[in-house]
């Protein structure tokens, strides 16, 4: 089973990804261009507050002055100095155990960062004094992480809106996937109620029109068949009542002959324009294939050279017992005009296995040739090119068999080998 891909999904999907390239692509242009004009604006004034805190703090450092800074800026301060260390809040920090990124000022001077857990650092060294200066308010106690915690709710409650907004602009597609399921299995008559006026809304009213000409065209070409049925059926018809009054001699019986050969070409040609048609629905009775089989033969062909085998098929089964006996008259009447009379008798099998139904003919004929076998249930195809009566029908006897089984969806096979015979299967699953 196919796996279904949401169009409203990925279309979230694609918004995001399509978000996070944009949010990606300013960050990076904004890095770099900041970063050049950060250099130019705002190293000077960074400069002068160092510088501002050293003058502050003194050179040897004035230890009053610094606790002074300290509680006005809210900033712990220590000093490392002479060997000795001092704490504005009085807990060391040992500060080799940072990692410090360094940006050069543009005096030259050199000013590290870096950050402990929550807290940013800012280390200073000038000869044998080392100045860290720290933030005293831990990030983790102040509003951003109650600002990040509702930044992500908002953002996921956007995408939820988003995605249910979106799943409601395409969910028209779903009842128009749905109207075009039911009318290409057969309710002509469906049709798509959708008021919308965007693009889904004209493709609904095109797909609308089209039913529409479909089933006008359908219409049309039924009554064509009913037409051509009933003009054709009928001379025919007053032609082999004026033929059954001629007195019996060789000639009327040709005539009667060409007569009922003419009856059933047009029979199959119907037949099988009507089966062709995708929309055609089956008579579907229940049949025990058994007795199908034996009513077949002897209706048809009680005095033929037939044997048949069965095999589990008593049982009954939906078919359209018109079609398959008209199928497996087909057939038998094949595999019994090229055995000749030298040869075994043409065998019929029939077995229900794994809920299908196999029905097998196996001739001993001469056999086809292997070009051929892949076009024999084309329509009008005849291995003998000449036509004759003689060697075969007018080539639609295979078709409509191929057709009938494709109704019923089951399968044709045909196998053949050269002065062995051929094998006819046809499946149908119940």
């Amino acid at each position: 089973m196919k796996r279904h891909h949401s169009l409203s999904g990925r279309l979230i999907l694609l918004f995001l990804c399509a978000s996070i390239l944009i949010a990606l692509t300013v960050r990076t242009g904004f890095y770099y261009g900041v970063q050049g004009e950060f250099r130019t604006f705002a190293a000077p004034h960074l400069l002068e507050y160092i510088n501002h805190l050293r003058q502050q703090i003194g050179s040897p450092p004035d230890i009053q002055a610094a606790q002074t800074l300290a509680n006005r800026l809210q900033l712990d301060i220590q000093i490392n100095f002479a060997g000795e260390v001092w704490s504005s809040s009085g807990k060391d920090i040992d500060d080799t155990t940072l990692a410090f990124r360094t940006h050069r000022l543009a005096d030259g001077r050199l000013v590290e960062a870096s950050h402990d857990r929550h807290r940013y650092l800012l280390r200073l060294q000038e000869a044998d004094t080392t100045l860290l200066l720290m933030t005293r308010d831990r990030v983790g106690n102040g509003p951003l992480p109650l600002i990040i915690g509702v930044t992500i709710v908002a953002i996921l409650l956007l995408i939820a809106l988003t995605y249910h907004l979106v799943r409601r602009l395409f969910q028209p597609i779903q009842t128009i996937r749905q109207s075009v399921a039911r009318f290409g299995s057969g309710e002509l008559d469906q049709r798509i109620t959708l008021q919308r006026r965007d693009e889904l809304g004209e493709l609904a009213k095109s797909i609308n029109t089209m039913a529409d000409e479909i089933q006008a065209m359908l219409e049309a070409k039924r009554q064509l068949l009913l037409a051509i049925s009933h003009e054709l059926r009928s001379p025919l018809t007053r032609v082999r009542l004026n033929a059954e009054l001629l007195d019996e001699s060789e000639p009327r019986a040709r005539i009667i002959g060409d007569i009922q050969l003419l009856e059933q070409q047009l029979a199959e040609l119907l037949e099988t324009e009507h089966l062709k048609n995708r929309h055609t629905k089956l008579d579907l009775q229940s049949t025990v294939p058994k007795k199908l089989i034996e009513s077949v033969i002897q209706q048809h062909f009680s005095t033929s050279r037939l044997s048949c085998h069965h095999e589990d098929d008593n049982q009954p089964i939906k078919l359209d017992a018109v079609r398959i006996r008209l199928l497996i008259r087909n057939l038998l009447d094949n595999a019994l005009k090229h055995s000749p009379e030298s040869t075994e008798s043409v065998m019929i099998s029939s077995r229900i296995i794994d809920q299908t139904w196999a029905v097998t003919v196996q001739d001993h004929g001469h056999g086809i040739p292997a070009e051929h076998l892949p076009h024999l249930t084309e329509p009008f195809y005849r291995v003998d090119k000449s036509r004759q009566r003689e060697t075969g029908g007018y080539g639609l006897g295979l078709y409509l068999c191929r057709v009938i089984t494709e109704a019923h969806r089951g399968t044709l096979q045909i196998d053949s080998e050269m002065d062995e015979g051929t094998c006819v299967i046809f499946t149908v699953p119940l």
